[in-house]
């Protein structure tokens, strides 16, 4: 069991851009499908928006540096482009879910760079 959480802490470079393709994919599929009709559920999804970009950025930023810097720039277009394209999906495009976004972003990297440091020292 310590080895999968490791792995999942410590991603080698092969895994991690396996999560962050497959985030990418669940993020793009959640907030572009098309809803039936407009819900007013306003301020309820940032945590969602906050997580799914934390968990974008986080692994790549783990297992390299370099590429963490790639899905920094990424992740922070991705939530601006998700936002300018929700109104044309029966979607609510919102600038506060762009900072959910962008805050997510900053945390997952950081995290992913403390990792990454960690993880060289031992």
């Amino acid at each position: 069991m310590f080895k999968f959480i490791k792995k999942l802490v410590f991603p080698s470079l092969y895994q991690a851009l396996l999560i962050t393709f497959i985030f990418t994919i669940l993020i793009l599929i959640g907030t572009l499908t098309p809803l039936p009709q407009k819900i007013d559920a306003p301020g309820s999804d940032k945590w969602h928006h906050f997580i799914a970009f934390a968990l974008l950025t986080y692994p790549l930023a783990a297992s390299h540096k370099r590429l963490g810097i790639a899905v920094f720039i990424f992740g922070i277009c991705l939530g601006a482009s998700i936002e300018i394209i929700q109104p044309y999906v029966n979607r609510f495009g919102d600038i506060m879910d762009f900072r959910a976004d962008v805050i997510g972003v900053c945390i997952g990297y950081s995290c992913g760079l403390i990792s990454n440091k960690y993880n060289k020292q031992y």
